[in-house]
C-alpha cells in the first residue's frame, strides 16, 4: 500500500481544512493512514490526533504565512529564507513516504519545492477559483507553474474550480475533480427538538427563521442577507459565524446595520459555534449569500443534508450542488430583493419548502459521501 503524505498550511478550521479532517479520518476507519505536516498551529492538529490519525507540525515561519492571494514579488522574496528553511524541513519529513499531497496554496509551494528535491511524486488539492480577482497576477501565475510543472496531478473540488484553473493556463489533462465528502451516517439533529432551544438562546419568538452559516467576510455577503430580512417583515435571522482581525471591520459595519435599520430584534449573531448542524436544524431556511463565486460551498451541503430548505448565489461550484427550482433555489450574487423574494417564496408556500428540502436531502447524500470522496482521491492515488 503506498504512504501518502498530506501537508497542510492551517490548522485552524475552514472549509479546506474540514475537508481534510473528514477525508483523513474515514481513510484511516478504511484501513488507510494518511497522516498530515501542519505549516502552523492550531486545534486541528489536535482533534486529529485525539481522532487517532498521525498529525504534527513543522513551522514554516511568520513570513511565510503572512503571504496571501493577493501578495506581491516583493511580499514572496520577504520570505525567501524562511521558505528556504521550510522546505529543508519537509525534505528531512517525506524520507519512506511515497506520495506527497498538499491541501493549500502555501503547501503547494514549500511541498512542491521539497517534492521535487525529494524526487517523490506531488498532488495539489485545489480548493480555489482561480480566477478570483483576489489573487494577484504574481500568485496566480505562480499557481499555474505550480500546477503544470511540479505536480503529477491536480485534483480539484469542483468542475468550476477545474474550469477556473484551465482558464488561467492549467493544463487540462492534468485536473482530476473530487468533490468534498461528508459523513450522512453520523446522527442528525431532529429540527423539531431543536427549534424551540435554538430560538430561545438567541432570545427570538417562534417565527420563520432563516440562517447564514460561516466565517464573517464581505465577499460572504451577510450584508446581503440584513438587506433582504429589511424587506421582509416577520422574518428573522440567526448570523452565525466570526470575523478573522482583517474582517473586524466589516463585522462591524453588519452590526452597525442591523442597528440603523432597526432589525437587532430580528437579526441575532451568535459568532463562533461548533454545534452548526444543531443550528442548521433549528431554522426554517439555510441561506448562501457569498457575493463572489464559490469553489463548492460545503454550507449548502450540510443545509440540504438536514433536510432545510436552500437559497443560494449562482455561479462557481453551487451550480454543481443545487438544481435550481428542484433541490433548492438560485439568485444573483448580491441581490438582496432577488433573494427576499426567494425567501418569501418559501415562507408563503410551505409545500414548496417540504420539496426542495426533501428533494435536496436525497440529492446531496447519493452524490457527496464522504466514502464517494475517499474512494475517489484513492484512485488518484493507485493511478500514479
Amino acid at each position: 500500500m503506498k504512504k501518502i503524505l498530506f501537508v497542510t498550511h492551517a490548522a485552524h478550521y475552514g472549509g479546506a481544512e474540514l475537508f481534510l479532517r473528514d477525508m483523513v479520518i474515514h481513510a484511516r476507519q478504511g484501513g488507510h493512514h494518511w497522516p498530515v505536516i501542519f505549516l502552523d498551529d492550531g486545534p486541528l492538529v489536535q482533534d486529529l490526533i485525539a481522532a487517532g490519525s498521525e498529525a504534527r507540525t513543522v513551522k514554516a515561519g511568520a513570513q511565510i504565512l503572512k503571504l496571501k492571494r493577493g501578495s506581491s514579488l516583493r511580499d514572496v522574496v520577504s520570505a525567501l529564507m524562511g521558505i528556504f528553511a521550510a522546505v529543508g524541513a519537509l525534505v528531512r519529513a517525506f524520507r519512506g513516504v511515497d506520495i506527497i499531497c498538499a491541501n493549500s496554496q502555501k503547501s503547494l509551494f514549500l511541498a512542491g519545492l521539497a517534492a521535487r528535491l525529494a524526487r517523490k511524486p506531488f498532488v495539489w488539492i485545489l480548493h480555489d477559483l482561480v480566477t478570483d480577482s483576489s489573487f494577484s497576477p504574481t500568485m496566480r501565475r505562480a499557481l499555474v507553474f505550480f500546477a503544470n510543472h511540479m505536480t503529477v496531478r491536480v485534483v480539484a473540488n469542483s468542475r468550476a474550480a477545474k474550469d477556473a484553473l484551465i482558464e488561467c493556463g492549467g493544463r487540462g489533462d492534468k485536473i482530476s475533480v473530487v468533490y468534498n465528502g461528508f459523513d450522512f451516517t453520523a446522527d442528525l439533529p431532529d429540527s423539531g427538538a431543536e427549534r424551540d432551544a435554538v430560538l430561545r438562546e438567541a432570545g427570538l419568538p417562534d417565527r420563520p427563521t432563516v440562517g447564514v452559516f460561516g466565517r464573517i467576510a464581505e465577499w460572504k455577503g451577510q450584508h446581503v442577507l440584513i438587506e433582504a430580512i429589511d424587506r421582509i417583515p416577520g422574518l428573522q435571522a440567526l448570523i452565525v459565524g466570526d470575523a478573522t482581525y482583517q474582517d473586524s471591520a466589516y463585522f462591524d459595519r453588519l452590526r452597525a446595520m442591523v442597528d440603523e435599520k432597526h432589525l437587532s430584534d430580528r437579526v441575532k449573531f451568535l459568532g463562533f459555534r461548533k454545534d452548526v448542524p444543531r443550528l442548521m436544524a433549528a431554522v426554517d431556511i439555510v441561506a448562501h449569500t457569498s457575493i463572489d463565486p464559490e469553489p463548492f460551498g460545503r454550507v449548502i451541503v450540510e443545509g440540504l443534508a438536514l433536510g432545510r430548505p436552500v437559497v443560494a448565489t449562482r455561479g462557481g461550484g453551487v451550480g454543481e450542488i443545487i438544481d435550481h427550482g428542484t433541490t433548492g433555489l438560485l439568485y444573483p450574487p448580491g441581490d438582496s430583493a432577488a433573494l427576499a423574494e426567494a425567501l418569501r417564496s418559501l415562507i408563503t408556500e410551505p409545500a414548496l419548502a417540504a420539496r426542495l428540502g426533501a428533494d435536496g436531502r436525497r440529492a446531496v447524500m447519493a452524490r457527496f459521501s464522504i466514502e464517494r470522496s475517499v474512494q475517489d482521491l484513492e484512485g488518484v492515488f493507485a493511478g500514479l
